[in-house]
């Protein structure tokens, strides 16, 4: 009998005693581990399971220089599966395609994972084995996904985290300091994309404004309580372009909504870059902003750039992630600001009665 088959039969029969759980008493977990027992008695019998349930199918531990602890971070790309084979989430933009999911918005880039109570305890026990170039397959049971789980790393909303899945996990830089790397990155970034390079003026945050590169002139200073518009587009560091305002722009990276108004984000400028809001909703998908609809807080890195900009000027950022959306992120079915994200923004400055891009007028 085809093993699928067998499996398929199997699960028939456990579905029918999950739909007599109420009259024996059994737990939903119970009847979880009795799927996976029956799916590794038919598929696997030479896998390890381990006490907490964690299934090792194949492991090659991988011989990088750093065994991931605790609170290290590590990079991994990875497929998830349900126990008949349906993929569930990818971070493998050709597999998307084969499968006929592939969506230009989504972030296909590898997803880093802090080893805390943050990451749910299946997945840290797994990432645990593994060194540099390591590879995992493992079943992680639901009962080993209920602490934090990293769920906005995940690109496909139908992701699930009450059956058992199943995991193929690539391991890429193993980190233990977050920090440091962040920084040694930044500056990696800088020397490669810029000549002569941008120096950050502050820790982890760098700037260049292009149109005035000595300072603003005094009497082109926009002062605290005048609102600008502000351009953007946001991306990080390897290029994927999670936000912007401009019509052109959006169309270029397929991240176009017909739904969004595409003008400039209107932005109140305060005694500090820390002061500064946005008002309104004139932002494409409120990618940038930390607060609700109406008037909100903006992402530092963001700020701290427009605060060095008078109108008509032209500048990029980029910075740590704990000046972005930090270790949360903001992501969306897979769409927007995964975990620890550096960011880059290019930015124009625009007088508020100037609503076309490229911004052309002065104070």
């Amino acid at each position: 009998m085809n093993i699928k088959l067998r499996f398929s039969l199997l699960a028939v029969a456990f579905l029918a005693l999950a739909g007599c759980a109420k009259e024996k008493s059994i737990t939903d977990r119970e009847i979880q581990e009795r799927i996976l027992d029956a799916y590794i008695q038919t598929n696997c019998p030479t896998a390890e399971k381990l006490s907490s349930g964690l299934t090792i199918l194949s492991l090659n531990p991988g011989t990088g220089p750093i065994l991931p602890g605790t609170n290290d971070g590590i990079y991994i790309h990875y497929n998830t599966y349900t126990l008949e084979g349906v993929c569930q989430s990818t971070t493998d933009s050709l597999k998307a395609r084969m499968l006929g999911t592939y969506d230009p918005g989504i972030y296909y880039g590898p997803s880093l994972f802090i080893l805390n109570s943050s990451t749910a305890s299946g997945m840290k026990e797994l990432l645990g084995k593994l060194r540099q170039g390591g590879t995992a397959t493992a079943i992680i049971p639901p009962w080993l996904t209920s602490a934090g789980a990293n769920s906005s790393g995940y690109t496909n909303t139908g992701q699930q985290y009450s059956i058992n899945m199943i995991y193929e996990i690539k391991a890429g830089i193993v980190i233990d300091d977050v920090n440091k790397y962040q920084k040694d990155s930044l500056e990696s970034y800088s020397r490669l994309n810029f000549s002569p390079k941008i120096d950050s003026t502050a820790l982890g945050w760098y700037f260049r404004n292009y149109t005035h590169p000595s300072g603003i002139p005094a009497a082109d200073t926009v002062v605290a309580g005048d609102k600008v518009g502000v351009w953007y587009v946001g991306r990080l560091l390897d290029g994927y372009v999670f936000d912007t305002n401009i019509r052109d722009t959006a169309k270029k990276y397929r991240i176009y909504d017909a739904a969004n108004d595409y003008e400039p984000l209107s932005v109140s400028m305060g005694k500090t870059y820390q002061d500064m809001t946005t008002y309104g909703s004139s932002s494409s998908s409120n990618d940038i902003s930390t607060g609700s609809e109406g008037s909100s807080s903006l992402i530092l890195g963001f700020v701290r750039g427009v605060k060095n900009m008078t109108y008509a000027d032209k500048a990029v950022t980029f910075f740590m992630s704990g000046l972005g959306y930090g270790a949360e992120g903001n992501m969306s079915s897979g769409k927007g600001v995964p975990e620890y994200a550096m960011l880059r923004f290019d930015l124009w400055v625009a007088h508020p009665d100037d609503l076309k891009y490229p911004p052309t007028r002065t104070k």
